[in-house]
């Protein structure tokens, strides 16, 4: 006899918000869900875009960043699958200035701003889900810069580069390295540190 497992709270993170939303029958999927995928080194979006819809990584993995007064890129954040991103525009005269690049092949789904909103206020299982992702990020740029407070700048450039030393998927179906896929540059900006001090660390 067949058994079947509804989704439930418990479990949205480890089935995912999509398969939850499907198994819930949520209205409005297809008119406000779409899959997207990108090859290694492609732009999801660029600082010149204030408004972009909430994405979801599915596989593969993505570095946010910015550009400084001199007209340098740099980034402060890698994000990996299962977590969500983009401009919510919740704050008052939102600066929302950010560029999102893959790391690796990498697939997306996509949700568009006002369906993503109404989910986190109407439906408290994917609210809760939505505030622990949340708060993973938070967590993440708290250590970060724990990090450059506490720690000598080879230790930061060591600790970084082992904590990164996890595998993904890409959306090619290929496992590699996290830390693998990122440049010198990329973890100078992750533990202010320059990029010849890092290439010097990690060899």
């Amino acid at each position: 006899m067949a058994v079947y497992t509804r989704v439930t709270m418990a479990n949205i993170a480890e089935t995912g918000l999509y398969n939850y939303l499907v198994e819930s029958k949520t209205p409005g999927l297809k008119e406000n869900v779409k899959l997207i995928t990108l090859k290694k080194g492609a732009q999801l979006y660029g600082t010149s875009e204030p408004f972009t819809d909430i994405f979801e990584i599915v596989s593969g993995a993505v570095k946010l960043g910015g550009i400084s007064v001199k007209g340098k890129d740099y980034i402060y954040e890698l994000v990996t699958p299962g977590e969500f991103f983009g401009n919510l525009a919740l704050l008052s005269n939102d600066t929302f200035c950010e560029f999102c690049k893959t790391l690796t092949a990498t697939q997306f789904r996509s949700y568009k701003v006002d369906f993503f909103k109404h989910l986190m206020t109407h439906d408290p299982k994917v609210a809760e889900w939505c505030f622990a992702k949340i708060v993973y990020r938070w967590n993440k740029t708290e250590s970060m810069l724990a990090n450059i407070r506490s720690y000598e700048p080879r230790e930061r450039i060591l600790l970084l580069y082992a904590d990164l030393h996890k595998k993904i998927t890409t959306a090619g179906n290929r496992e590699v390295f996290l830390n693998k896929l990122i440049t010198y540059n990329d973890i100078a900006d992750l533990t202010a540190t320059t990029r010849q001090l890092a290439a010097d660390t990690i060899k």
